[in-house]
């Protein structure tokens, strides 16, 4: 009898444990569970980028357009209607300007004023000619932006003008055979201040650099996810200095779960298996009110504890993140995004 006591006890606390778990893991599907879906456009695109600035939602998309979707009415128009490119993977705001970037067989950056097309910026001196550009970023006037390697050398440029010229980084990077960057949501790259950029590769290899003197010198830490050509880091986010988090995983394996996410706390210089990871492969992460997001093919992931253990927040296909005060905007297959309550860290 007491045996079997001691067996109901326990069948009882595990009960209690996986009822427990499963409300916290599903506080926030259910409460986002009606969150709105924007279907901008019934062409079969998707969309790698996305931001949101004064109530307009911008999309840079699989077939090269670019459109805007006012979330107060929800009128979505194509501001590149005139000009198609092959694929726009990565999308900025600053000084007043959109600018895209457009990665295939060539690289190029167009900039709109958000109504119509304003200009191309390519270099003179064909610099990006036949390079794959996987991602940029800005803070202020300063702008990095990061290519796949060319003769094993990676293709690393800066702007001290709000992009509207750039220059090769001063220090040659050598890459490994087979690493490169991953385009998937213009997030493998990342501005701290005027001086201090870093980005991420994988592949075959898969690394962490940083750069504290504008692209004079370069210091890159190894980051242990497996070895293969789909398989390596995806997308970096610095919270501050000191702490950040690195999200991957292998695309063509979506649920497999192990190595999907490290954390720092020491600036990168050693990078740390989060305990809980994320449930899968993840292309984006962000940082937005102490809560750390991350979304790939089989939903949206959550951290509160800057990336050492990780919750599930929604299920679905998900590419690409931006937020607001308020909400998560997060890009879906099939020209839409979807509308998520940011969490409220207490």
């Amino acid at each position: 009898m007491r045996n079997l006591t001691n067996v109901l006890k326990t069948l009882s606390l595990l009960f209690l444990f996986v009822y427990n778990a499963h409300s916290q893991e599903n506080k926030y599907t259910k409460r986002n569970k009606s969150a709105k879906i924007i279907q901008y456009t019934t062409d079969k695109c998707y969309s790698r980028s996305i931001l949101i600035k004064d109530s307009i939602v911008y999309t840079a998309n699989s077939n090269g357009t670019l459109y805007a979707t006012n979330i107060k009415s929800g009128y979505s128009y194509n501001i590149l209607a005139l000009k198609k490119y092959e694929e726009l993977r990565d999308l900025a705001y600053c000084n007043g300007f959109l600018t895209a970037m457009q990665s295939g067989t060539y690289g190029v950056l167009v900039q709109t004023d958000g109504e119509k097309f304003i200009q191309n910026i390519q270099p003179e001196n064909g610099m990006w000619k036949k390079k794959f550009l996987d991602g940029m970023d800005f803070k202020d006037s300063i702008g990095f932006l990061m290519g796949d390697p060319v003769d094993s050398v990676f293709s690393l440029y800066k702007s001290y003008d709000y992009g509207q010229t750039w220059q090769p980084c001063e220090a040659n990077l050598n890459a490994f055979d087979g690493e490169a960057g991953f385009a998937a949501s213009g997030t493998n790259v990342q501005v701290l201040n005027d001086s201090c950029f870093v980005f991420i590769s994988g592949g075959k290899k898969s690394r962490f650099f940083r750069t504290n003197d504008a692209g004079k010198t370069w210091s890159n830490t190894s980051l242990p996810y497996m070895t293969s050509e789909t398989n390596g880091a995806f997308s970096i986010c610095m919270i501050n200095d000191r702490d950040g988090v690195i999200v991957g995983g292998d695309y063509k394996n979506p649920d497999l779960c192990l190595n999907t996410c490290f954390f720092t706390d020491d600036g990168g210089e050693f990078w740390i298996n989060a305990e809980t990871q994320t449930r899968g492969y993840r292309s984006c992460t962000l940082y937005k009110n102490g809560i750390l997001y991350a979304c790939g093919s089989n939903g949206i992931d959550f951290s509160s504890d800057k990336g050492k253990n990780w919750k599930p927040f929604m299920n679905g296909t998900f590419m690409a993140m931006c937020t607001d005060n308020r909400f998560l905007y997060a890009t879906m297959p099939n020209g839409s995004f979807q509308i998520f309550e940011l969490i409220s860290k207490k």
